[in-house]
Protein backbone atom coordinates (compact mmCIF):
# COMPACT_ATOMS: atom_id res chain seq x y z
CA UNK A 1 0.00 0.00 0.00
CA UNK A 2 1.24 3.64 -1.29
CA UNK A 3 2.21 6.13 1.65
CA UNK A 4 -0.99 8.23 -0.37
CA UNK A 5 -3.28 5.17 0.09
CA UNK A 6 -2.28 4.84 3.52
CA UNK A 7 -3.06 8.23 4.64
CA UNK A 8 -6.57 8.34 2.97
CA UNK A 9 -7.37 4.78 5.01
CA UNK A 10 -6.09 6.67 8.06
CA UNK A 11 -8.85 9.57 7.34
CA UNK A 12 -11.41 6.73 6.96
CA UNK A 13 -10.44 5.26 10.67
CA UNK A 14 -10.36 8.80 11.95
CA UNK A 15 -13.83 9.48 10.79
CA UNK A 16 -15.57 5.83 11.88
CA UNK A 17 -13.47 6.51 14.99
CA UNK A 18 -15.07 10.06 15.72
CA UNK A 19 -18.34 8.98 14.84
CA UNK A 20 -18.35 5.91 17.51
CA UNK A 21 -17.26 8.28 20.19
CA UNK A 22 -19.69 10.83 19.67
CA UNK A 23 -22.41 8.05 19.71
CA UNK A 24 -21.00 6.89 23.13
CA UNK A 25 -20.87 10.70 24.19
CA UNK A 26 -24.47 11.32 23.38
CA UNK A 27 -25.79 7.66 24.71
CA UNK A 28 -23.98 8.27 28.20
CA UNK A 29 -25.44 10.54 30.91
CA UNK A 30 -22.89 13.50 32.20
CA UNK A 31 -21.39 11.65 35.52
CA UNK A 32 -19.68 8.27 35.24
CA UNK A 33 -21.82 5.19 34.03
CA UNK A 34 -21.99 2.66 36.86
CA UNK A 35 -22.81 -1.10 36.22
CA UNK A 36 -22.82 -4.09 37.85
CA UNK A 37 -22.48 -7.80 37.07
CA UNK A 38 -22.35 -10.47 39.50
CA UNK A 39 -20.72 -9.00 42.33
CA UNK A 40 -18.28 -6.62 40.17
CA UNK A 41 -19.11 -2.92 39.86
CA UNK A 42 -17.72 -0.84 37.46
CA UNK A 43 -17.53 2.58 36.01
CA UNK A 44 -17.11 4.55 32.96
CA UNK A 45 -15.67 7.64 32.27
CA UNK A 46 -13.94 9.58 29.78
CA UNK A 47 -13.31 13.01 27.58
CA UNK A 48 -13.34 14.27 24.24
CA UNK A 49 -11.30 17.66 23.29
CA UNK A 50 -11.19 19.60 20.25
CA UNK A 51 -8.15 22.06 19.89
CA UNK A 52 -7.29 24.39 16.95
CA UNK A 53 -3.94 26.43 17.12
CA UNK A 54 -2.72 28.95 14.58
CA UNK A 55 0.99 30.66 14.39
CA UNK A 56 0.96 34.50 15.39
CA UNK A 57 4.74 34.99 15.25
CA UNK A 58 4.38 37.18 12.04
CA UNK A 59 5.68 36.82 8.49
CA UNK A 60 5.79 32.97 6.87
CA UNK A 61 8.83 30.81 7.90
CA UNK A 62 10.67 27.86 6.65
CA UNK A 63 9.44 25.71 10.10
CA UNK A 64 6.19 26.68 10.60
CA UNK A 65 2.63 27.30 8.59
CA UNK A 66 1.65 30.43 8.91
CA UNK A 67 -2.29 31.12 10.56
CA UNK A 68 -4.11 28.17 10.87
CA UNK A 69 -1.60 24.77 11.52
CA UNK A 70 -2.95 22.70 13.66
CA UNK A 71 -6.41 20.98 15.02
CA UNK A 72 -5.51 18.33 17.68
CA UNK A 73 -8.20 16.03 18.71
CA UNK A 74 -8.05 13.83 21.82
CA UNK A 75 -10.09 11.57 23.52
CA UNK A 76 -9.64 9.24 25.99
CA UNK A 77 -12.07 6.52 27.63
CA UNK A 78 -11.33 4.80 30.78
CA UNK A 79 -13.16 1.72 32.71
CA UNK A 80 -12.75 0.70 36.33
CA UNK A 81 -14.21 -2.33 37.75
CA UNK A 82 -13.99 -3.58 40.82
CA UNK A 83 -13.66 -7.62 40.16
CA UNK A 84 -13.99 -8.43 44.04
CA UNK A 85 -12.93 -6.03 47.21
CA UNK A 86 -9.57 -7.07 46.70
CA UNK A 87 -8.99 -7.57 43.31
CA UNK A 88 -9.96 -4.63 40.14
CA UNK A 89 -9.29 -4.13 36.51
CA UNK A 90 -8.05 -0.51 34.94
CA UNK A 91 -8.46 -0.25 31.38
CA UNK A 92 -8.54 3.27 29.10
CA UNK A 93 -8.61 3.68 25.14
CA UNK A 94 -7.41 6.86 23.15
CA UNK A 95 -7.93 8.48 20.07
CA UNK A 96 -5.38 11.39 19.20
CA UNK A 97 -5.46 13.37 15.79
CA UNK A 98 -4.32 16.36 14.54
CA UNK A 99 -7.08 17.28 12.09
CA UNK A 100 -4.32 19.93 9.87
CA UNK A 101 -2.48 17.27 8.52
CA UNK A 102 -5.81 16.41 6.65
CA UNK A 103 -7.50 19.76 6.15
CA UNK A 104 -3.88 21.18 5.06
CA UNK A 105 -3.07 18.00 2.58
CA UNK A 106 -2.60 19.50 -0.89
CA UNK A 107 -1.87 22.96 0.34
CA UNK A 108 1.47 23.97 -1.63
CA UNK A 109 3.25 25.89 1.01
CA UNK A 110 2.24 22.93 3.26
CA UNK A 111 4.31 20.56 0.97
CA UNK A 112 6.78 22.66 -0.22
CA UNK A 113 7.84 23.09 3.66
CA UNK A 114 7.75 18.96 3.80
CA UNK A 115 5.05 18.81 6.15
CA UNK A 116 3.23 16.61 3.92
CA UNK A 117 5.61 13.86 5.06
CA UNK A 118 5.09 13.72 8.67
CA UNK A 119 1.16 12.78 7.52
CA UNK A 120 2.17 9.20 8.26
CA UNK A 121 3.03 9.52 11.85
CA UNK A 122 1.68 13.10 13.13
CA UNK A 123 -2.37 12.78 11.46
CA UNK A 124 -3.52 9.64 13.74
CA UNK A 125 -1.14 8.37 16.80
CA UNK A 126 -2.80 5.09 15.22
CA UNK A 127 -0.68 2.02 16.41
CA UNK A 128 -1.92 -0.21 19.28
CA UNK A 129 0.88 1.20 21.64
CA UNK A 130 -0.57 4.31 21.43
CA UNK A 131 -4.59 3.51 21.37
CA UNK A 132 -4.60 1.14 24.36
CA UNK A 133 -3.56 3.39 27.14
CA UNK A 134 -3.34 1.37 30.14
CA UNK A 135 -4.49 -1.98 31.12
CA UNK A 136 -3.74 -3.85 34.22
CA UNK A 137 -5.15 -5.87 37.66
CA UNK A 138 -4.53 -4.75 40.97
CA UNK A 139 -4.77 -7.13 43.42
CA UNK A 140 -4.52 -5.80 47.24
CA UNK A 141 -3.91 -8.92 49.81
CA UNK A 142 -3.39 -7.35 53.67
CA UNK A 143 -0.67 -4.84 53.43
CA UNK A 144 0.71 -6.10 49.88
CA UNK A 145 -0.43 -4.61 47.04
CA UNK A 146 0.38 -6.41 43.40
CA UNK A 147 -0.58 -4.76 39.62
CA UNK A 148 -0.02 -6.65 36.61
CA UNK A 149 -0.12 -5.18 33.37
CA UNK A 150 0.42 -1.64 31.23
CA UNK A 151 0.52 1.19 34.02
CA UNK A 152 2.45 4.35 34.90
CA UNK A 153 4.92 4.47 37.74
CA UNK A 154 5.20 8.24 39.38
CA UNK A 155 8.31 8.44 41.50
CA UNK A 156 8.55 12.24 41.18
CA UNK A 157 7.43 14.99 43.36
CA UNK A 158 7.88 18.46 41.58
CA UNK A 159 5.83 19.04 38.99
CA UNK A 160 7.71 20.27 35.50
CA UNK A 161 10.74 18.79 34.45
CA UNK A 162 10.62 15.18 34.96
CA UNK A 163 13.96 14.46 37.64
CA UNK A 164 13.32 10.73 39.51
CA UNK A 165 9.91 10.14 36.80
CA UNK A 166 12.30 7.91 34.10
CA UNK A 167 10.98 4.64 33.93
CA UNK A 168 7.58 6.03 31.66
CA UNK A 169 9.04 7.57 28.36
CA UNK A 170 7.29 10.93 27.42
CA UNK A 171 5.58 11.91 24.34
CA UNK A 172 5.81 15.22 22.56
CA UNK A 173 4.59 14.88 19.55
CA UNK A 174 1.85 16.80 19.82
CA UNK A 175 4.98 19.81 20.67
CA UNK A 176 6.74 20.65 23.87
CA UNK A 177 3.56 22.82 24.96
CA UNK A 178 1.26 19.84 25.55
CA UNK A 179 1.20 18.78 28.99
CA UNK A 180 -1.38 16.54 29.91
CA UNK A 181 -0.50 13.68 31.91
CA UNK A 182 -2.82 11.05 30.37
CA UNK A 183 -1.01 12.38 26.51
CA UNK A 184 1.98 12.55 27.65
CA UNK A 185 3.70 9.96 29.89
CA UNK A 186 3.76 6.74 28.20
CA UNK A 187 2.51 3.49 29.92
CA UNK A 188 4.40 0.45 30.30
CA UNK A 189 3.81 -3.19 30.68
CA UNK A 190 5.04 -3.97 34.16
CA UNK A 191 5.10 -5.59 36.63
CA UNK A 192 4.88 -3.68 40.32
CA UNK A 193 4.53 -4.88 44.15
CA UNK A 194 4.32 -2.96 47.26
CA UNK A 195 4.67 -3.72 50.81
CA UNK A 196 3.32 -1.47 53.84
CA UNK A 197 3.33 -1.11 56.89
CA UNK A 198 2.58 1.09 59.62
CA UNK A 199 4.76 1.65 62.54
CA UNK A 200 4.34 1.68 66.17
CA UNK A 201 6.17 4.64 66.88
CA UNK A 202 5.72 8.94 67.00
CA UNK A 203 8.67 9.60 64.76
CA UNK A 204 7.84 7.56 61.75
CA UNK A 205 3.54 6.84 60.92
CA UNK A 206 4.59 5.17 57.48
CA UNK A 207 6.68 2.63 55.72
CA UNK A 208 6.69 1.50 52.26
CA UNK A 209 8.41 -0.57 49.85
CA UNK A 210 8.05 -0.88 46.13
CA UNK A 211 9.21 -2.98 43.61
CA UNK A 212 9.25 -2.92 39.31
CA UNK A 213 10.07 -4.93 36.83
CA UNK A 214 10.07 -3.87 33.38
CA UNK A 215 10.32 -7.25 31.10
CA UNK A 216 10.66 -5.20 27.96
CA UNK A 217 7.46 -6.75 26.47
CA UNK A 218 7.33 -3.79 23.90
CA UNK A 219 9.70 -1.44 24.29
CA UNK A 220 9.31 2.49 23.88
CA UNK A 221 11.32 4.70 24.28
CA UNK A 222 10.57 8.89 24.53
CA UNK A 223 9.12 10.89 21.44
CA UNK A 224 10.60 14.00 21.84
CA UNK A 225 10.90 17.00 19.79
CA UNK A 226 13.43 16.89 17.33
CA UNK A 227 14.67 18.83 13.78
CA UNK A 228 12.66 18.34 10.76
CA UNK A 229 9.30 18.97 9.67
CA UNK A 230 9.29 15.89 7.54
CA UNK A 231 9.04 14.16 10.77
CA UNK A 232 7.79 16.58 13.13
CA UNK A 233 5.40 18.51 11.25
CA UNK A 234 5.10 22.20 12.65
CA UNK A 235 7.05 21.28 15.83
CA UNK A 236 10.43 20.88 14.08
CA UNK A 237 13.27 22.30 15.98
CA UNK A 238 14.42 25.31 13.43
CA UNK A 239 18.14 24.61 13.44
CA UNK A 240 20.22 26.14 10.45
CA UNK A 241 23.69 24.70 9.62
CA UNK A 242 24.99 27.90 8.19
CA UNK A 243 23.87 30.46 6.13
CA UNK A 244 20.65 29.41 3.67
CA UNK A 245 21.13 25.66 4.71
CA UNK A 246 18.90 24.06 8.09
CA UNK A 247 19.44 20.46 9.74
CA UNK A 248 16.47 18.01 8.43
CA UNK A 249 15.47 15.18 10.15
CA UNK A 250 18.44 12.80 11.06
CA UNK A 251 18.84 9.54 8.67
CA UNK A 252 19.25 7.34 11.96
CA UNK A 253 20.39 3.41 12.46
CA UNK A 254 19.20 3.09 16.29
CA UNK A 255 19.89 -0.29 17.90
CA UNK A 256 17.22 -0.95 20.57
CA UNK A 257 16.59 -4.16 22.73
CA UNK A 258 14.70 -6.83 21.39
CA UNK A 259 11.12 -7.87 22.65
CA UNK A 260 11.61 -10.02 26.08
CA UNK A 261 15.42 -9.38 26.13
CA UNK A 262 17.01 -9.49 29.29
CA UNK A 263 18.85 -6.65 27.78
CA UNK A 264 16.05 -4.81 28.06
CA UNK A 265 15.05 -5.40 31.73
CA UNK A 266 14.48 -2.75 34.13
CA UNK A 267 14.09 -3.05 37.85
CA UNK A 268 13.35 -0.70 40.34
CA UNK A 269 13.19 -0.15 44.44
CA UNK A 270 11.58 2.68 45.90
CA UNK A 271 11.69 3.03 50.37
CA UNK A 272 8.59 5.35 51.10
CA UNK A 273 8.52 6.59 55.12
CA UNK A 274 6.57 9.68 56.41
CA UNK A 275 8.50 10.60 59.53
CA UNK A 276 7.88 13.94 61.68
CA UNK A 277 5.41 15.23 58.67
CA UNK A 278 7.70 14.56 55.87
CA UNK A 279 7.54 12.07 52.96
CA UNK A 280 10.75 10.83 52.30
CA UNK A 281 11.77 8.21 49.77
CA UNK A 282 14.69 6.55 48.66
CA UNK A 283 14.57 5.35 44.99
CA UNK A 284 17.35 2.91 42.82
CA UNK A 285 16.88 2.16 39.20
CA UNK A 286 18.50 -0.16 36.75
CA UNK A 287 17.53 -0.23 33.44
CA UNK A 288 17.77 1.36 30.26
CA UNK A 289 17.85 5.18 28.92
CA UNK A 290 14.44 6.68 26.95
CA UNK A 291 16.58 9.05 25.12
CA UNK A 292 19.19 7.13 22.84
CA UNK A 293 22.63 7.97 22.60
CA UNK A 294 24.07 8.77 18.54
CA UNK A 295 27.21 9.63 16.90
CA UNK A 296 27.40 11.08 13.21
CA UNK A 297 28.31 8.05 10.45
CA UNK A 298 29.31 9.49 7.19
CA UNK A 299 28.23 12.45 5.09
CA UNK A 300 24.61 14.48 4.94
CA UNK A 301 22.11 13.73 2.63
CA UNK A 302 21.10 16.62 1.20
CA UNK A 303 18.09 18.41 -0.82
CA UNK A 304 16.74 21.31 -2.56
CA UNK A 305 13.68 23.00 -0.84
CA UNK A 306 11.06 23.44 -3.33
CA UNK A 307 9.98 26.51 -0.36
CA UNK A 308 12.65 28.80 -0.44
CA UNK A 309 15.96 26.92 -2.46
CA UNK A 310 17.49 26.34 1.04
CA UNK A 311 19.67 23.35 1.38
CA UNK A 312 18.32 20.72 4.06
CA UNK A 313 21.07 18.29 5.38
CA UNK A 314 19.55 15.00 6.67
CA UNK A 315 22.44 13.75 9.13
CA UNK A 316 23.13 10.70 9.40
CA UNK A 317 23.47 8.85 12.41
CA UNK A 318 24.14 5.34 14.23
CA UNK A 319 23.19 5.00 18.36
CA UNK A 320 22.04 2.69 20.69
CA UNK A 321 19.67 3.27 24.28
CA UNK A 322 22.44 2.87 26.71
CA UNK A 323 22.40 1.79 30.65
CA UNK A 324 20.64 3.63 32.96
CA UNK A 325 21.70 3.20 36.98
CA UNK A 326 20.89 6.02 39.65
CA UNK A 327 20.09 6.35 43.08
CA UNK A 328 18.10 9.44 44.47
CA UNK A 329 16.11 10.69 47.22
CA UNK A 330 12.74 12.90 47.32
CA UNK A 331 11.60 15.40 50.14
CA UNK A 332 7.64 16.32 50.84
CA UNK A 333 6.60 18.68 53.79
CA UNK A 334 4.81 21.35 54.41
CA UNK A 335 6.06 24.18 56.98
CA UNK A 336 2.88 25.45 59.42
CA UNK A 337 4.83 27.84 61.38
CA UNK A 338 5.76 29.31 58.12
CA UNK A 339 3.10 32.01 56.75
CA UNK A 340 2.27 35.21 55.91
CA UNK A 341 -1.35 36.38 57.62
CA UNK A 342 -1.70 39.48 55.84
CA UNK A 343 -1.45 36.76 52.65
CA UNK A 344 -4.18 34.35 53.82
CA UNK A 345 -1.96 32.32 56.13
CA UNK A 346 -1.76 29.44 54.06
CA UNK A 347 2.09 27.43 54.53
CA UNK A 348 4.01 26.58 51.48
CA UNK A 349 4.93 23.32 50.94
CA UNK A 350 8.45 21.96 49.78
CA UNK A 351 9.60 19.45 47.31
CA UNK A 352 12.93 18.46 46.66
CA UNK A 353 14.56 15.50 44.26
CA UNK A 354 17.92 14.22 44.22
CA UNK A 355 18.75 11.80 41.02
CA UNK A 356 22.98 10.47 40.98
CA UNK A 357 23.23 8.78 37.57
CA UNK A 358 26.62 6.39 37.25
CA UNK A 359 28.05 5.74 34.10
CA UNK A 360 25.70 7.61 32.02
CA UNK A 361 26.48 7.64 28.16
CA UNK A 362 27.05 10.99 26.52
CA UNK A 363 28.03 11.96 22.90
CA UNK A 364 31.69 13.99 23.12
CA UNK A 365 32.51 16.14 20.53
CA UNK A 366 35.14 13.97 18.95
CA UNK A 367 32.02 12.21 18.06
CA UNK A 368 32.43 8.92 20.38
CA UNK A 369 30.49 7.45 23.44
CA UNK A 370 31.82 8.45 26.92
CA UNK A 371 30.36 7.79 29.81
CA UNK A 372 30.35 9.96 32.72
CA UNK A 373 28.18 10.45 36.45
CA UNK A 374 25.77 13.09 36.60
CA UNK A 375 23.98 14.87 39.18
CA UNK A 376 20.12 16.31 39.14
CA UNK A 377 18.48 18.53 41.75
CA UNK A 378 15.12 19.60 41.64
CA UNK A 379 13.19 21.88 44.23
CA UNK A 380 10.32 23.05 43.83
CA UNK A 381 7.47 25.33 46.43
CA UNK A 382 3.88 25.32 45.83
CA UNK A 383 1.58 28.22 47.99
CA UNK A 384 -1.64 29.73 48.26
CA UNK A 385 -1.84 33.26 48.83
CA UNK A 386 -4.25 36.22 49.05
CA UNK A 387 -4.27 39.36 46.89
CA UNK A 388 -7.18 40.90 47.43
CA UNK A 389 -7.34 44.20 45.31
CA UNK A 390 -6.52 41.57 42.76
CA UNK A 391 -8.85 38.64 43.67
CA UNK A 392 -10.95 39.03 47.08
CA UNK A 393 -12.68 35.32 46.93
CA UNK A 394 -10.07 33.23 45.94
CA UNK A 395 -6.44 32.29 46.25
CA UNK A 396 -3.66 32.57 43.75
CA UNK A 397 -2.11 29.17 43.75
CA UNK A 398 2.06 29.41 43.11
CA UNK A 399 3.73 26.18 41.67
CA UNK A 400 7.40 26.86 41.04
CA UNK A 401 10.80 24.26 40.32
CA UNK A 402 14.39 24.98 40.08
CA UNK A 403 16.36 22.47 38.19
CA UNK A 404 20.14 21.88 38.09
CA UNK A 405 21.84 18.75 36.07
CA UNK A 406 25.20 18.62 36.21
CA UNK A 407 27.87 16.89 34.00
CA UNK A 408 30.68 15.72 36.59
CA UNK A 409 34.16 15.69 35.41
CA UNK A 410 33.33 17.36 32.60
CA UNK A 411 35.96 16.98 29.36
CA UNK A 412 37.37 20.09 27.84
CA UNK A 413 36.39 19.24 24.46
CA UNK A 414 33.09 18.99 25.43
CA UNK A 415 29.87 17.25 24.95
CA UNK A 416 26.34 16.91 23.32
CA UNK A 417 25.26 18.26 26.14
CA UNK A 418 25.64 21.40 28.45
CA UNK A 419 27.93 20.68 31.32
CA UNK A 420 25.71 22.67 33.89
CA UNK A 421 22.49 23.42 32.79
CA UNK A 422 19.74 25.58 34.99
CA UNK A 423 16.03 26.02 34.53
CA UNK A 424 13.61 27.61 36.35
CA UNK A 425 9.70 27.08 35.86
CA UNK A 426 7.00 29.17 37.26
CA UNK A 427 2.70 28.34 37.18
CA UNK A 428 0.17 30.62 38.56
CA UNK A 429 -3.43 30.57 38.61
CA UNK A 430 -6.63 31.84 40.46
CA UNK A 431 -10.39 31.32 39.76
CA UNK A 432 -13.20 34.03 40.06
CA UNK A 433 -16.91 33.59 39.53
CA UNK A 434 -17.46 30.49 41.81
CA UNK A 435 -14.04 28.59 40.20
CA UNK A 436 -15.78 28.67 36.68
CA UNK A 437 -13.18 31.27 35.46
CA UNK A 438 -9.61 30.49 35.32
CA UNK A 439 -6.55 31.68 34.47
CA UNK A 440 -2.80 30.63 34.45
CA UNK A 441 0.07 31.91 33.92
CA UNK A 442 3.26 29.70 32.79
CA UNK A 443 6.82 30.49 32.53
CA UNK A 444 9.72 28.86 32.04
CA UNK A 445 13.11 30.48 32.26
CA UNK A 446 16.27 28.56 30.30
CA UNK A 447 19.13 29.98 32.47
CA UNK A 448 21.90 28.27 30.49
CA UNK A 449 20.92 29.25 27.15
CA UNK A 450 18.72 32.89 28.42
CA UNK A 451 15.81 31.37 27.17
CA UNK A 452 12.15 31.23 27.80
CA UNK A 453 8.79 30.29 27.45
CA UNK A 454 5.66 32.15 28.41
CA UNK A 455 2.18 30.58 28.17
CA UNK A 456 -0.98 32.13 28.83
CA UNK A 457 -4.42 30.58 29.29
CA UNK A 458 -7.98 31.55 30.55
CA UNK A 459 -10.21 28.38 30.99
CA UNK A 460 -14.12 28.31 31.48
CA UNK A 461 -15.90 25.93 33.46
CA UNK A 462 -19.17 25.98 31.62
CA UNK A 463 -20.60 23.55 33.55
CA UNK A 464 -19.44 20.33 34.73
CA UNK A 465 -19.12 18.23 31.76
CA UNK A 466 -18.48 21.64 29.40
CA UNK A 467 -15.14 23.42 29.35
CA UNK A 468 -14.09 26.09 27.26
CA UNK A 469 -10.20 27.32 26.82
CA UNK A 470 -8.07 30.15 24.57
CA UNK A 471 -4.63 31.00 25.36
CA UNK A 472 -1.03 31.37 23.46
CA UNK A 473 2.48 30.54 23.98
CA UNK A 474 5.56 32.50 22.96
CA UNK A 475 9.03 31.34 22.72
CA UNK A 476 12.46 33.43 22.67
CA UNK A 477 16.44 32.32 22.88
CA UNK A 478 19.72 34.62 22.55
CA UNK A 479 21.72 31.34 21.36
CA UNK A 480 21.20 29.79 17.80
CA UNK A 481 20.23 26.22 18.20
CA UNK A 482 19.97 26.26 22.05
CA UNK A 483 17.23 26.41 24.20
CA UNK A 484 13.89 28.01 23.09
CA UNK A 485 15.66 29.65 20.11
CA UNK A 486 14.82 26.75 17.92
CA UNK A 487 11.20 27.33 18.48
CA UNK A 488 11.02 31.25 17.99
CA UNK A 489 9.03 30.81 14.95
CA UNK A 490 6.71 28.55 16.44
CA UNK A 491 3.91 31.43 18.78
CA UNK A 492 1.20 30.26 18.83
CA UNK A 493 -2.82 31.18 20.09
CA UNK A 494 -4.96 28.03 20.64
CA UNK A 495 -8.69 27.20 21.25
CA UNK A 496 -9.97 24.21 23.18
CA UNK A 497 -13.27 22.84 23.56
CA UNK A 498 -13.51 19.86 26.53
CA UNK A 499 -16.31 17.70 26.86
CA UNK A 500 -16.67 15.27 29.96
CA UNK A 501 -18.66 12.28 30.28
Amino acid sequence: MTDRANFKKKKLILRGGVTLLVMLMLAFPVAAVEFDFGQAHGSIMGYINQSVGFNITGGDHFDTQQDFNSAVFQALVETKVHLTPRLRFFGSVSLNADWAYGLLDGKDDWKAKGFDKADDDRFILGDFDDVLKEFHLTWTPGDFMFRVGKQVVVWGETDGIRIMDQINPEDQRRGITDVEFESTILPLWLLRAEYFITPDTEWMTELGFQFIFNPNVKFRSNESVSVGGDVWGIWGANVMAGPGMSVGSFDQAIEEPDEWDDEGYEYGFRIRTVMADAIMTLNYFNGVANTPVTIMTGDPRIEVSPWDNRLILHLPEAGYYPDLEFVGATFTRDFPGIYIKALGGVSPVLRAEIVYAMDSTFTNNLNAFEELDELQIGIGLDWKFKINFLNPKAYFSLFSQFVNRKILDYPDYGLSVQSNRKDWIFVMNTTYFHNKLEPAVTYWHDETNNADLLKLELGWEYSHKWEYTIGAVFFSGDKDGAGFEPFANKDQFFMTVSHRF
